[in-house]
């Protein structure tokens, strides 16, 4: 008899055990909008920049209004002797205009005297020689070409002089808008280290890619870094990131509570509308890979949402439907 007791303990204990109930699936969400406005570091000569100003976050920003200033004194010294060699550069011109005109004018006079020689010579040599010696008469013929020699000589110096200067004078130029174009480059990047909003709405800070803090006025950024971005009000859902530990528990679809820390009364619907196909790193929460996921908002909205807002997001599984 003792031994069927005991067997009969040993069956009923089993059914004795609770069953595991799992924990829901809980999530950190952030409120994002499909369309914003990105404000990025720009590229400069050095490997990252410094931002100088920042807008206050949340601050709502018009259109035209500048949202952020980076260090551009890299690029203002540039301009600066930009500019200085733009005047000497005209100054050179200027000189060169007044140095090449008398060169011209010295080989236009030079061929008028020529000229002048070449009729005093054809007049003598037009004499006729039962007039003169005959030395005399072969010299005037000697003369009168010698006389053509020079005259030609003096048209190659002239057209030579007019060449140099229009060589000259056009090398001069193209240096000046060289140095044009320069400048207008330098300017150009100058005035992309101030950029402004396209649309109005709310600063939203951006944070460092490698530690994940928000960006702050004084930090170096490297090029292309997000900065800040200005998000429509329109078309908002909800992000998160699905630790790989997890994701067999989430499928698109699934149902949803979203809970907002300036609401913790109201509880909203949500679907999960997109799961990553391919994990990330999140450096700033150390070891692992996370799919990103997407949560839709419910229309129309019982609370006023921007985006930036936190939201706590509990998976609702089969059993919790």
């Amino acid at each position: 008899m003792r031994t069927v007791s005991l067997l009969l303990g040993l069956v009923v204990i089993p059914v004795l055990i609770p069953k595991v109930v799992a924990e829901p699936l809980l999530l950190s969400g952030e409120v994002k909008a499909e369309d914003k406005q990105h404000f990025v570091a720009p590229m400069t000569d050095d490997w990252r920049v410094e931002l100088q100003w920042l807008m206050p976050e949340g601050q709502i920003a018009e259109t035209g209004e500048i949202v952020a200033v980076f260090d551009g004194s890299a690029i203002q010294g540039k301009i600066d002797a930009e500019e200085v060699a733009l005047k000497r550069a005209r100054e050179t011109l200027q000189q060169q205009e007044t140095q090449q005109a008398e060169l011209v004018l010295q080989s236009e006079y030079a061929l008028k005297r020529e000229a002048l020689l070449l009729k005093k010579a054809a007049i003598d040599a037009a004499i006729p020689p039962q007039f003169l010696s005959a030395y005399e008469y072969e010299s005037f013929q000697v003369a009168k070409k010698d006389a053509e020699s020079k005259v030609s000589k003096a048209k190659d110096a002239l057209e030579q002089a007019r060449l140099t200067r229009d060589v000259t004078l056009r090398k001069q130029t193209i240096a000046i808008d060289r140095s044009l174009e320069n400048l207008a480059f330098e300017e150009e990047r100058l005035a992309s280290m101030s950029v402004s909003a396209e649309r109005a709405g709310p600063v939203l800070y951006g944070k460092h890619p490698w530690t994940g803090e928000r960006v702050f006025v004084g930090m170096s950024a490297q090029p292309a870094w997000l900065i800040a971005e200005i998000p429509s009000l329109n078309n908002l859902y909800i992000e998160a990131w699905l630790h790989e530990v997890d994701i067999d528990r989430a499928k698109v679809g699934q149902e949803a509570i979203l809970t907002f820390d300036s609401r913790l009364d109201l509880r909203l619907p949500a679907n999960l509308d997109y799961i990553a196909t391919q994990p990330q790193k999140r450096a700033e929460w150390g070891v692992g890979l996370y799919y990103r996921v997407k949560f839709s908002l419910p229309e129309p909205v019982e609370l006023e949402l921007l985006p930036g807002m936190g939201a706590r997001i509990e998976l609702l599984e089969e059993a919790d439907r």
